[in-house]
């Protein structure tokens, strides 16, 4: 009973915080620096921004600004947060409800070879 009080208490207070303060977007963001030679010597350009994403099952991906770059890092950040802490809401329920509904009864086991 007081391992159920304390999944309980922890599921109430990991839904508390599901609420979100921001847009929430799946991928990546990379940063991303090209070296061209130019007259014997490699010459940098850059960085660019990249937000690479899956899209029914395809990747797409996108170049951005340094500001937009920096607005989609903190929304898959937020993403991440939101999904790290839906599992843990799922292994909390699974855990009370297998622990407040009966189960089914096991069975026996008969040694084998017999």
């Amino acid at each position: 009973m007081r391992q159920l009080d304390g999944w309980i208490r922890r599921f109430n207070q990991q839904r508390e915080q599901l609420q979100l303060e921001g847009y929430v977007l799946q991928g990546s963001v990379i940063k991303r620096y090209l070296q061209r030679p130019a007259r014997g010597a490699a010459k940098a350009y850059g960085p660019y921004y990249l937000w690479t994403r899956k899209i029914r099952n395809k990747t797409v991906t996108l170049a951005l600004t340094a500001d937009q770059a920096q607005i989609i890092r903190a929304a898959i950040r937020r993403h991440r947060l939101l999904e790290s802490r839906i599992a843990q809401l799922q292994v909390l329920s699974e855990h009370i409800i297998l622990a407040i509904t009966p189960c089914v009864a096991r069975r026996k086991t008969t040694p084998r070879g017999r």
